[in-house]
């Protein structure tokens, strides 16, 4: 696979001389979840950062969600519902084409969900909108798109701005988009291969809004060493670094070449345990790792404080949705305790798969094995190649790493924790957890679900499998001659429409 030449500027030279084939007007820009080999044009397989660098580029979502995780018109300008909460109505807007310059209209909002729910097409997706039944997804006309669902579905245009429901044009096939993305979105393909780390999308002439992109064209990379990425950066070679973990805000911050952006609490970075499985099948056992955390101070050196302490559930703290606002203090006593009463009483040793996939994923490991010695946890650390990580690693171990972006809670407290989730990482089967989350999803009342969702991360703190010690802040950093990108709390919504470099 060719990669970025960015060791060149950690040894001073320009690495421009070495990627003769480089775009000179492009915009530079580098993720750090790099999924090497793995990567697809079809947002109905969009399942890593690696694949949203690129084809947040090339396509658009129906419904948007803000910072606040409200959601906002995108190709849908309004949507309405039914006095019986069962069908929604989406007015789409007028005058979009596809890239290939098909006219945009209900019939792709149409076939772009119900492909996402085939179970014959396989998207990873499906269960992020399992709520929905395909016979329910009908054009009314070329600009209105009707939703029917078997049950309220309370959220409905909040839980359809997923990644995966980026839409695509009707017809299309597995074949054609895995290597050819056909959008209606900010900018065109021209450069694309899943072998391939170097990505290149030129500007849409006929993007349907006026004056946008800003930018002439994108040469995107992937890349999860973090020395030479910033060096790069530094030296000017590349212009906007998308993910910046915490331990590159000081250096960074220190030149006067580059400018740190930064949201609230985003992604949270989290411990998975397979609750079905020994030794975390047994409650005490489950307590006992949670109680070892010492969560501020994980944010405070681990994070630099670029973070917000956590309580084990996917709501941060700071959210007026949270149960709880504030993250329990360790107790390394009741640890030691709980597991002397689970039969450990000289301790216990734990297998932990690790690995860079995400900045800051093997310090903050090696924090936490740390801070479990004192109650006599033994972490055995395993660590694997990053651009493989997510691939390879995660949801195939019974302790690992893991990481979700920042969502409405509605979804947050399903993506994962149901257990009809298609990602169900923790193996956690609560009957009484899908019962709380099936009502809720049917409860119209604002303020009755939002009690109810907060019961749910209740028993996700209590009795789930997740060790959530915090919430990252969202952090980009882009060189000075560089404007117009503002980060996303949801790591893989990503807006380059107003990005431009003037060089």
């Amino acid at each position: 696979m060719k990669q970025w030449p960015f060791g060149l500027a950690v040894a001073g030279l320009c690495a421009v001389v070495a990627v003769s084939a480089r775009a000179q007007e492009c915009v530079r820009v580098v993720g750090t979840n790099l999924d090497a080999g793995n990567t697809t044009m079809d947002p109905a397989f969009l399942s890593t950062d690696d694949d949203a660098y690129h084809q947040f580029a090339i396509y658009n979502r129906l419904v948007d969600l803000d910072d606040n995780m409200e959601p906002i018109p995108e190709l849908a300008e309004s949507w309405s519902v039914s006095d019986d909460g069962l069908t929604w109505t989406f007015k789409l807007r007028e005058g979009i084409t596809f890239h290939d310059g098909s006219t945009f209209d209900a019939g792709d909002v149409v076939y772009t969900i119900r492909r996402v729910l085939d179970p014959a097409v396989g998207s990873p997706g499906a269960g992020s909108v399992s709520f929905l039944n395909a016979d329910g997804i009908v054009a009314v006309d070329d600009l209105t798109v009707s939703i029917t669902t078997d049950d309220i579905v309370a959220e409905l245009p909040t839980l359809i701005a997923v990644k995966n429901l980026l839409i695509v044009s009707e017809g299309a096939t597995a074949e054609d988009l895995k290597l050819h993305g056909n959008g209606t979105g900010p900018f065109v393909q021209e450069r694309f291969s899943p072998d391939e780390n170097r990505r290149i999308v030129r500007r849409n002439a006929n993007y349907w809004k006026d004056g946008l992109p800003k930018a002439e064209c994108l040469e995107i990379w992937a890349m999860t060493e973090e020395v030479p990425r910033t060096a790069a950066l530094l030296s000017g070679e590349i212009d906007l670094l998308l993910n910046t973990p915490a331990s590159s805000i000081p250096q960074l911050s220190a030149d006067p070449s580059v400018e740190l952006l930064s949201t609230g609490p985003g992604s949270d970075y989290s411990f998975i345990m397979h609750r079905d499985t020994p030794p975390f099948d047994d409650p005490k056992v489950v307590a006992a790792l949670k109680a070892v955390v010492d969560r501020q101070a994980l944010v405070d050196t681990v994070l630099l404080g670029y973070g917000e302490a956590a309580n084990d559930n996917p709501i941060p703290v700071s959210w007026p949705s949270a149960y709880m606002h504030e993250a329990p203090p360790p107790d390394i006593e009741r640890a030691t305790q709980l597991l002397a009463e689970a039969g450990y009483p000289d301790g216990i040793d734990i297998d932990f798969q690790t690995g860079e996939g995400l900045g800051g994923m093997i310090l903050l490991s090696e924090a936490f094995q740390q801070q479990a010695a004192q109650a006599g946890i033994r972490i055995n650390l395993i660590q694997h190649p990053a651009d493989q990580y997510w691939s390879t690693v995660w949801m195939k171990y019974p302790f690992h790493f893991g990481s979700w972006s920042a969502r409405p809670p509605a979804q947050a407290l399903t993506v994962a924790a149901h257990s009809s989730s298609e990602w169900h990482e923790t193996a956690w089967n609560n009957a009484a957890y899908d019962a709380l989350m099936d009502a809720a999803a049917k409860e119209l009342d604002p303020d009755k679900r939002g009690e109810m969702y907060k019961d749910a991360q209740r028993m996700i703190a209590e009795e789930g499998g997740y060790i959530t010690p915090f919430f990252i802040f969202e952090n980009a950093a882009i060189r000075t001659e560089c404007s117009g990108y503002t980060p996303h709390v949801q790591s893989n919504n990503i807006g380059y429409e107003t990005l431009v470099c003037e060089r």
